[in-house]
């Protein structure tokens, strides 16, 4: 996707599991639990592929169940930021 303006990590993250259609867009906030947004192993591995097709970035999987939204997208982030991102 390319836009002019580059979009925020949470924005990013929204679209992902949008698209995955498992969960509805009203239901995807900064709040919410990766877990209950991902809600099976093999939504969690799309996220992680997905993630490093549009950031290059790694994210394990207890990142991806154990966090907000919000505090996931602030992970990343602080990766893309400061070059701490195991790639």
């Amino acid at each position: 996707m390319t836009t002019s303006a580059p979009e925020s990590t949470i924005d990013l993250i929204t679209e992902i599991i949008v698209a995955m259609g498992e969960s509805p867009a009203e239901e995807v906030h900064a709040g919410a639990r990766m877990q209950d947004l991902l809600t099976d192993s093999l939504m969690v591995v799309e996220m992680a592929i997905a993630l490093h097709d549009r950031l290059a970035v790694k994210v394990d999987e207890e990142e991806l169940r154990d966090l907000t939204l919000a505090e996931f997208a602030e992970v990343l982030d602080a990766r893309l930021h400061t070059g701490d991102a195991p790639r």
